[in-house]
């Protein structure tokens, strides 16, 4: 009786994946961090979001392995990667990567980079994500 008592009182905390065991499980090439993620300009922000680069398609996962969006590469119009201005003219400035894609309309997402390596991640989540996107043509030699 007293084993089943405690048994109701304490919670297992649930099992966190890894990152490898999620990039496995959603066959993605390549993990990229998130920082903030705002689905739509005017969305809440998410926190420590994750890029996983799929073949296919982009997917971004938040908190606690929760799917927040999929896009589908072949839908990708752009990415670009900018500083954002924060007005007090000082080193360090943030930095966001911007997807545009189409859906049923024209859609943008942004992934919000802070502090020191602001510019360093931005710049890499711009160029990966390019590299997967844009793809060369083969040459055919006749």
């Amino acid at each position: 009786m007293l084993l089943l008592a405690c048994s109701l009182l304490v919670r297992a905390k649930p099992e966190m994946k890894s990152v490898d065991a999620l990039a496995q499980q959603l066959s993605a090439l390549i993990v990229l961090n998130g920082g903030l993620f705002r689905q739509f300009p005017d969305s809440t922000p998410v926190a420590q979001a994750q890029i996983f680069v799929h073949p296919e398609q982009i997917i971004v996962l938040g908190p606690r392995e929760r799917r927040l969006l999929e896009i589908p590469l072949a839908k990708v119009r752009n990415v670009a990667a900018h500083p954002v201005s924060n007005g007090d003219g000082a080193g360090g400035e943030p930095w966001e990567v911007e997807i545009n894609w189409v859906a049923e309309g024209p859609c943008t997402t942004t992934f919000h980079y802070g502090g020191v390596f602001a510019e360093h991640l931005a710049r890499v989540t711009e160029s990966t994500l390019r590299s997967q996107w844009i793809k060369d043509l083969p040459v055919i030699h006749q």
